[in-house]
């Protein structure tokens, strides 16, 4: 991925607008692929120091460095390098240092050291010939790595991964993101959902119009953790909001040494093309709380668990965004899962606010003990539950508060027409009613 260094934009006014290629510049960008290209698979087999010398005379000649300095980047970050893991760099190194010592000790003042001699000895007791040592030495030094396996992409593959790059290299310095969204396709819409919470994103949804939604995420300037860590997953993003008819963004960002306040802007113009969806992507405990549900029904649990499609939406309070479905095998309502293990304390709250509420359907909450709530905030007689867990959710536990909720009255929805939810599945799941005025939630 590019980084801010990398990213060709200027200042106008209080925002920061990428300067995009021209004609010119698009054909600069495809000859300097091809070359970076042409010159990574003729290196296969040899090592990255080598490629790089062959690299910096073609960046070397380029009329814009920072373009060169952009396709380079992602060209090899595409290509497939590998230390060579047959030998021991470290292990190798310690015999034979610890060999010519003993060799210099030995040596008289008129005998001059035999380097060679050192390394042939060291070969001899090992197995193996004096040159595979020599490569071997150093092998584990990043300039030694051998180029293995050379891009797959084509130049107008790198030439697009170069544009949309520039854009998440922004994002890196995110402050805060906000998104308005809006597709004709359910599964668009939810991959992108899908792909918020797999990054582990802190984000507010509220319900823009009929057909959209407005979502305000946290940028990695706003976290006390790693910025880079954060800001990679913010950017990680921005394919998927690309698949959707009409989107826009606006970012706020800190640009350059003194981190000074602009705003970033992107939008879809005119409606793209239909792609198809990327399949869902799960976060680690929730894949890992599927196998366990699914392993008990295996061995005979009436719940099948699914991955959730639909959206859980009460206007003027918030959507909630479901990360399972379990249907019982008698056919009664469906309940819901969504896991906060990594959210923070007030999204388990605002979660309890919604089902309090009313959502007009049943839910079960699993929350990290870190965020230090407690499971009894919710009535026994609620048809959600709020399931606390400590390290990782356990499949057995969660279809204890299944059992309890499948079993509660739905709370009624409050008076008024009932909101389409836009991003449901094919089969037959609630939908909430609307409600009195209310901050959003996720």
């Amino acid at each position: 991925m590019l980084t801010a260094d990398h990213v060709d934009a200027r200042r106008k006014g209080g925002e920061l607008v990428l300067r995009r290629l021209d004609a010119r510049g698009l054909a600069e960008a495809h000859e300097l692929a091809e070359a970076y290209l042409a010159a990574a698979r003729s290196h296969v087999g040899r090592t990255r120091e080598e490629l790089t010398e062959a690299w910096k005379e073609i960046g070397t000649r380029a009329p814009k460095r920072k373009l060169a300095a952009g396709i380079e980047k992602l060209v090899d970050d595409a290509c497939g390098f590998d230390a060579d893991d047959d030998l021991d760099p470290i292990a190798i190194r310690r015999a034979i240092f610890l060999r010519a010592t003993e060799a210099r000790r030995a040596r008289g003042d008129a005998k001059p050291f035999d380097r060679d001699a050192v390394v042939a000895e060291v070969a001899a007791s090992t197995g193996r010939t004096a040159a595979e040592l020599d490569a071997a030495l150093f092998a584990d030094l990043r300039g030694e790595h051998v180029l293995r396996a050379a891009p797959a992409s084509t130049a107008s593959m790198i030439v697009e991964a170069y544009e949309l790059g520039q854009a998440q290299a922004v994002l890196l310095r995110a402050v805060r993101v906000t998104c308005e969204i809006e597709s004709a396709s359910p599964g668009a819409m939810r991959a992108f959902f899908n792909q918020l919470k797999f990054h582990r994103l802190l984000f507010t949804v509220s319900r823009k119009d009929d057909a959209g939604f407005t979502i305000a995420i946290d940028g990695p300037f706003s976290m006390f953790e790693s910025v880079t860590k954060y800001g990679l997953r913010l950017a990680l993003v921005l394919p998927a909001l690309r698949l959707l008819e009409r989107w826009s963004l606006v970012a706020d960002v800190r640009w350059g040494k003194e981190r000074e306040a602009l705003v970033f802007r992107m939008s879809s113009g005119s409606a793209r093309p239909n792609e198809a969806p990327p399949p869902p992507h799960l976060a680690d405990e929730v894949r890992a709380l599927l196998d366990g549900l699914e392993s008990l029904h295996a061995g005979g649990s009436p719940w099948q668990a699914a991955v959730a499609t639909t959206l859980l939406d009460h206007p003027g309070l918030g959507v909630c965004i479901p990360d399972l479905v379990l249907r019982h095998r008698d056919g009664a309502d469906p309940v819901y899962v969504e896991v906060l293990g990594f959210w923070s304390r007030d999204a388990v709250w605002r979660r309890i606010e919604l089902a309090e509420q009313g959502l007009g359907a049943r839910i079960v909450f699993c929350a990290s003990s870190r965020l230090r709530v407690s499971a009894e905030v919710l009535a026994d007689e609620a048809p959600a539950a709020l399931y606390v867990f400590k390290g990782k959710p356990s499949a057995r536990a969660l279809l204890e508060r299944v059992d309890r909720v499948a079993s509660a009255s739905l709370v009624s929805a409050p008076e008024g027409p009932y909101a389409p939810a836009p991003c449901t599945s094919s089969s037959p799941e609630p939908r909430a009613g609307s409600a009195k005025p209310s901050p959003a939630s996720t």
